[in-house]
């Protein structure tokens, strides 16, 4: 009898661990994670046409602070699709959101925070130094404005069917015999007005830009790749056609689509900057 007494009670002991660890036995289930409160940031799809608008109302800046989003103020609304897609740049506390319709809602995501007015002013400076200091034929500052790195190119027409193309180290060989080593280019200079497009992103941890201009060496048109290494905007790519040749001038070769690694000028107008 006290052998099976003993055995009874450890059986019921194992039935109660059992109990209290697998489903607790009538209390909460601890095996039921408990709800999290959702970290999307969202509101009504009705605020839309404001930020088509480029506007952000009173209610939606309401919402958006409930939800802890405080916007700072003259925050702006680029339209990257009508309806669709909105980037909000909040200068102030410089932060950056892509909202985005989905369903009936506007959700709102971070994105990296550029200074559209500084970057554009600095590309701009940085192509305009990379002209003068062509034409005056000061060769070793620029080739302080371009990366020096393999991937740097130059495609420059200023001939009839003619065509000069050159990468990596041989950008700088290339600029000092048009500037200086070849009787028919020595006196040329980059002529035109200034910067008519430009656009700029963020990518892979690094800010870049195209441009687009009618400023080219003699006269015509030109399409540039820069890319901001530590503070400075740098050149990468250039490509240069003269007004007679750009008929037939079928497709820019240094575009992001035509480079094998997709690195190269870009034209996407969800990134044009207002110049």
């Amino acid at each position: 009898m006290k052998k099976r007494s003993i055995w009874s009670l450890m059986t019921l002991l194992a039935l109660v661990v059992s109990c209290y660890t697998l489903v607790g036995c009538g209390s909460e289930d601890p095996v039921k994670p408990k709800s999290k409160k959702s970290s999307v940031i969202a509101v009504d799809s009705v605020y839309a046409s404001d930020l088509d608008g480029g506007m952000l109302p009173d209610g939606l800046l309401n919402e958006l602070a409930t939800q802890g989003v405080k916007m700072g103020t003259g925050s702006e609304v680029k339209v990257n699709q009508k309806g669709r897609e909105w980037l909000i740049t909040d200068k102030e506390n410089q932060q950056a959101y892509t909202a985005t319709i989905e369903s009936d809602k506007i959700t709102f995501n971070k994105a990296t925070y550029i200074d559209y007015e500084l970057e554009r002013d600095a590309v701009a400076e940085t192509y305009k130094s990379f002209v003068t200091n062509y034409n005056e034929r000061e060769l070793t500052n620029v080739y302080k404005l371009w990366t020096n790195k393999s991937s740097d190119y130059l495609i420059v027409n200023i001939a009839e069917n003619e065509t000069i193309y050159a990468d990596g180290q041989g950008v700088r060989g290339t600029l000092e015999k048009l500037a200086k080593g070849h009787h028919s280019t020595k006196n040329d200079r980059w002529n035109g007005s200034d910067i008519s497009e430009m656009y700029m992103r963020s990518r892979g941890g690094r800010l870049e830009a195209g441009i687009h201009t009618t400023n080219a060496l003699r006269h015509g048109q030109t399409w540039a790749y820069l890319v901001k290494i530590g503070k400075k905007w740098l050149i990468n790519k250039v490509e240069s056609i003269e007004t007679r040749n750009l008929a037939g001038h079928k497709k820019i070769e240094i575009h992001a689509k035509a480079q094998l690694d997709g690195i190269g000028y870009f034209d996407d107008k969800k990134h044009q900057v207002k110049l």
